[in-house]
């Protein structure tokens, strides 16, 4: 993901609507440009802030250990399902495999 992306996707990121995929390359962009990563923490204090405070309830004074803490959280949840979606992949083809070589055993059998 490049600058331009990143910062599009600013608030989308913020608001949850960023799909499991979108949210990896956005969080290892943030972790590698100080610049987006900048912007992410300034749109993230005042929305996040100002919804607290719009919800009578400050749940936090540290926005940037609560944006770290978030994006940890987000993209391990985004790592967890990448590997068991490798997991699914894999097994689906050691059964897709096993099938086909049975296939093959009982032609043999039949010729």
């Amino acid at each position: 993901m490049n600058c331009q992306e990143a910062q599009s996707n600013v608030l989308n990121y913020i608001n949850h609507k960023l799909n499991k995929e979108e949210i990896r390359r956005f969080i290892e962009h943030i972790r590698e440009c100080d610049d987006c990563r900048d912007e992410l923490e300034i749109y993230y204090i005042t929305m996040v802030g100002m919804q607290q405070i719009d919800d009578g309830e400050l749940q936090t004074a540290d926005f940037q250990k609560a944006l770290k803490e978030d994006m940890c959280t987000r993209y391990e949840q985004c790592m967890r399902e990448q590997d068991r979606t490798h997991s699914i992949r894999v097994l689906l083809g050691a059964f897709i495999l096993s099938l086909l070589l049975w296939l093959i055993g009982q032609l043999i059998v039949i010729i």
